[in-house]
C-alpha cells in the first residue's frame, strides 16, 4: 500500500471568484514508503501548492489525499495526526526560527505532541545529530547562527517529530555550494538511516538525478511527466522544452545529438556520460 496518495487531486485559489486559479490540475500520485520523490518545475507550475496538500495545510478543491489508505480530511483528529506523521519544511525555514535558543526552536514540534520530557531531549538530540549541529549550537540563539546552520537548524525542528514522511522544499536555496552541499549529504544519510519516505522539492535537475529515487515534474499545475529518474530523464529534449535547467552533462549530449553524433540523450551523470562516450568509441573502433 502507498503511503501517501493522492487521487484526481485539484486546488484552486479563489474558488466561484472572477479571479479563481487553478493551481493544481487533476493530479493522481501514489507515494512508496522508503522512496525519495523528487518533484521538479518551474516556479509558478503547482509544485509547492501540490506539498501544502501532504499534511492537509491545504483542503483540496476537489478529490483525495490518503495516508495509509485513510483520507486526512475524515476529521479533525485524523488531520492533526497527519500534521505530525507528514513533516513539512517550507523553502527558507530559517525564517520561522523564533525561540531563545536552538535547541528550545528544535523542541517545538515535539513539546506540541505532548511527549515526555525525556523524549522530547531525546528527539532534540538525534535531529540535532542529523544535521551537525553541536551541543555549543544549541545553546545559542539561532539569530547567532550562520545562514548555513540557521537552514539546518530549521530542518532539525521538522526531524525531531520523526515524520514518517519528509517533505522539503528548495532544502538548498540561497545557500553557497557548501551549504548546499551539506543539506543534500544530511538528506541522503538521514533517508538511509531512518528508512523514512522523503520528498524533495528542487529547481536543480542535478540535486534530484543525484538523490531521488522517482521524479515529478509538474507543468501549468498539472503532472506532466511521473516515473524513475531514468524514465523521466530519459524525456531531455522534452525537459529541456520546458526550460527547466537540466544538467550540464545532459545538455552536452543533447548538443551532440542535435549535431548528428549518435548518442543516448538520457544522460543526466557524469559517469553515464563516461560510460556512454566509452560505447561510442569501442563502437567506432577507437577504444
Amino acid at each position: 500500500m502507498a503511503v501517501l496518495e493522492l487521487r484526481n487531486l485539484t486546488h484552486c485559489y479563489g474558488e466561484k471568484t472572477a479571479n479563481r486559479v487553478v493551481a493544481v490540475n487533476h493530479v493522481s500520485l501514489r507515494i512508496e514508503p522508503g522512496e525519495l520523490l523528487g518533484v521538479i518545475g518551474h516556479t509558478g507550475s503547482g509544485k509547492s501548492t501540490l506539498i501544502q496538500h501532504f499534511n492537509g495545510l491545504l483542503k483540496p478543491t476537489a478529490g483525495e489525499v490518503l495516508l495509509d489508505g485513510e483520507n486526512i480530511h475524515k476529521d479533525k483528529q485524523t488531520l492533526r495526526a497527519s500534521r505530525f506523521r507528514v513533516g513539512l519544511c517550507f523553502q527558507y525555514p530559517e525564517y520561522q526560527l523564533f525561540e531563545e535558543t536552538v535547541r528550545r526552536d528544535i523542541a517545538f514540534g515535539p513539546t506540541n505532541m505532548n511527549l515526555p520530557p525525556e523524549e522530547i531531549e531525546g528527539r532534540v538530540v538525534r535531529a540535532a545529530q542529523f544535521v551537525g549541529l553541536s551541543d555549543e549550537l544549541l545553546e545559542k540563539s539561532p539569530f547567532d547562527l550562520s545562514g548555513g546552520e540557521k537552514r539546518r537548524a530549521a530542518i532539525a525542528g521538522v526531524m525531531a517529530m520523526e515524520p514518517e514522511i519528509l517533505v522539503l522544499d528548495e532544502p538548498t536555496a540561497g545557500l553557497d555550494p557548501r551549504g548546499r552541499e551539506k543539506i543534500l549529504q544530511m538528506i541522503a544519510d538521514y533517508r538511509r538511516q531512518t528508512g523514512s519516505t522523503v520528498i524533495l522539492v528542487s529547481h536543480s535537475m542535478e540535486d534530484i538525478a543525484r538523490l531521488a529515487t522517482r521524479a515529478l515534474v509538474m507543468r501549468h499545475g498539472e503532472a506532466v511527466l511521473c516515473g524513475t529518474v531514468d524514465e523521466v530523464f530519459s524525456h531531455g529534449e522534452e525537459l529541456f522544452s520546458m526550460g527547466l535547467d537540466v544538467p550540464a552533462v545532459t545538455k552536452v549530449f543533447l548538443a551532440l545529438k542535435q549535431k548528428g553524433v549518435p548518442v543516448r540523450t538520457d544522460i543526466y551523470t557524469n559517469e553515464q556520460g563516461q560510460a556512454e562516450i566509452l560505447r561510442l568509441l569501442r563502437r567506432e573502433g577507437r577504444a
